[in-house]
């Protein structure tokens, strides 16, 4: 091989690596921005970087306590990557209840908890009956109290998941499949775009509204609980 031959290669071989590398930073500048767009819908927001590089909001939404999480899927076989955001939303006056609830599941679903509930559950009728829900041993009266708000949303094809715990609820919606050409060359997930406010505001009036009818019927259960009359003032009425 010629001087000019290796000097060609080298330039080649530096210009290669100087393309990857600009790719790189691309890929992580969308990566912290992938919510930027979505910033509006959350009062009192305020931006974290994940561990995975992604951007995430916290803050306010309709009065409660809120988080936003881009989750990039690993890579499953024959499928291009998917991009999802997940909607995190606090539960006032939460009882012990819990369920998950996965639409199409496929096994590779890493972002939910579904197999540490202990039991499974048949969806109501009214479901798309693809549906997975898993639940705690009291999770009978939580699926009938959410079965008219879901039975919608749950034909949305992009909504992946809804899980309501103690602690709050989440609602998991797709917001972008991974570029072809990425994954096919590289087997890498990268996504093109931002995620949509739209596929942001839905996941968050999702969850808020599961969180508020759930609230609401908690109360009424402990107003009606206060209101009833103790057996023992019955006797001595009596």
């Amino acid at each position: 091989m010629t001087a000019f031959a290796v000097l060609l290669a080298l330039l080649s071989a530096g210009a290669a690596l100087a393309a990857i590398l600009r790719a790189g930073r691309r890929e992580a500048a969308l990566r912290r921005s992938a919510l930027a767009d979505c910033e509006g819908l959350l009062d009192g927001v305020v931006r974290k970087i994940a561990p995975s590089g992604y951007g995430e909001l916290r803050g306010r939404f309709g009065g409660l306590s809120a988080r936003l999480v881009p989750i990039s899927e690993a890579l499953v076989f024959r499928r291009l990557p998917q991009l999802w955001i997940a909607a995190d939303v606090a539960r006032p006056a939460a009882d012990g209840r819990a369920v998950e609830i996965v639409r199409r599941p496929t096994g590779t679903e890493f972002f939910t908890g579904a197999g540490a509930l202990p039991l499974a559950y048949t969806p109501p009728p009214h479901w798309p009956q693809d549906t997975a829900v898993r639940g705690s041993g009291d999770a009978s009266s939580l699926l009938a109290e959410l079965g008219p708000l879901l039975a919608e949303p749950l034909s949305d094809p992009k909504l992946k998941s809804v899980a309501v715990t103690p602690r709050g609820v989440r609602v998991v919606r797709q917001a972008a499949q991974g570029e072809r050409a990425s994954y096919l060359l590289f087997r890498e997930s990268r996504f093109a775009k931002r995620i949509s406010v739209s596929d942001a505001e839905a996941a968050l009036e999702l969850a808020a509204a599961i969180a508020l009818r759930l609230a609401a019927q908690n109360s009424d259960a402990r107003k009606s609980d206060a209101q009833e009359p103790d057996a023992q003032d019955d006797v001595r009425a009596a």
